[in-house]
């Protein structure tokens, strides 16, 4: 089927791949950081994962991102990481797994073990895949990442990559783990700063723990005084005072504090689009099947992001050619607004 579904398939693969560097590059990796800053926190795990599919597309970001790691792999939240990924199918298991072993040599990062320990129930390509299908590999290639399935030239890193700087508003969520640790107050706090109020519930979703864990920490810090909460009817919702926190607004020209985006649903939802493009047979495909399937990959995102204002209701009626069409048109209002362009 010939629609505009085939010009925006080459617009997602360099969009995406233009979106992967800015947000690296802004979290320190070697490269051409963007001169207009994004006014939302990174999240970092969410973006790991995602990278895990869709950064394999160019080899040098890949192993950029590895080269990053290696020296910021303990920012990484890998509770945070593992139930992102159980939750919202993003990500490439294998490929975290082969990460994690990547940064495991030399007795580096223990903690990451866990990552290829919980993978190791999956089942392990007997035929090795290429990691980078644009690249062919001469010879037998990195005998690491062959354990997990995956054929790639041997992993060489330059050592250029910095860790998170705290003046901008992409690292703000480093700031804040950096000054309460590696755990749910850090999320907590970011997000409180991003909205007026919030319930549990609603916090557990968006940062991605468990509502339990976040009803505590929420109670734990409202009897600091710093937090506080109100009953609207039935709900008790928690909120910041956001003045008292203006001291973390170091960047300049900072006037509000960072956006908290829905990162693990946006980041699953194009990462099934990517793969669902990037499949040879899906051109082939009427237009009533391609429908389905576009209507199939887009499903588990759209309550979520429906809700927050970044996906909205599609005409109702449309079928087949019709339908993809507003899909792609959706698709494309989604990238602009997400500077994903």
């Amino acid at each position: 089927m010939e629609t505009s579904l085939t010009n925006f398939k080459a617009q997602l693969r360099e969009a995406l791949s233009s979106f992967l560097w800015r947000q690296w590059s802004a979290l320190g990796v070697s490269g051409h950081a963007s001169s207009t800053p994004d006014p939302w926190s990174i999240d970092p795990e969410a973006l790991l994962l995602f990278s895990t599919v869709v950064a394999r597309q160019d080899a040098r970001l890949f192993d950029e991102i590895l080269d990053w790691l290696q020296l910021n792999a303990e920012s990484i939240n890998l509770q945070r990481l593992s139930r992102m990924q159980k939750d919202h199918g993003l990500g490439e298991p294998t490929v975290l797994a082969a990460i994690a072993a990547q940064l495991t040599k030399n007795k580096s990062h223990p903690k990451w073990r866990t990552i290829a320990t919980r993978t190791t129930v999956l089942p392990i390509a007997t035929d090795p895949r290429p990691l980078f299908s644009h690249l062919p590999v001469l010879g037998r290639g990195d005998e690491t990442w062959l354990a997990w399935g995956w054929q790639r030239p041997p992993v060489e890193l330059r050592g250029l990559s910095q860790p998170p700087q705290p003046d901008r508003p992409a690292t703000f969520l480093f700031k804040l783990r950096n000054l309460f640790g590696l755990q749910t107050r850090a999320e907590v706090i970011a997000w409180l700063l991003a909205h007026e109020t919030g319930h549990p519930a609603e916090i557990a979703r968006d940062t991605g723990y468990f509502r339990g864990s976040i009803q505590s920490v929420l109670n734990e810090m409202a009897a600091s005084g710093h937090v506080f909460s109100l009953r609207v009817g039935r709900e008790k919702r928690f909120g910041i005072r956001h003045d008292e926190w203006r001291f973390l607004l170091t960047w300049s020209d900072a006037k509000a504090f960072p956006r908290w985006l829905p990162w693990d649903c946006v980041l699953a939802l194009l990462q099934r689009v990517h793969l669902m493009l990037e499949n040879p047979r899906f051109e082939g495909m009427s237009s009533a099947v391609q429908d389905i399937e576009l209507n199939r990959v887009l499903a588990p995102a759209l309550g979520p992001l429906t809700k927050t204002g970044y996906w909205p209701s599609p005409p109702s009626g449309l079928v087949g050619e019709k339908s993809v069409l507003a899909h792609v048109h959706q698709l494309r209002g989604l990238l602009a607004h997400l500077r994903i362009e």
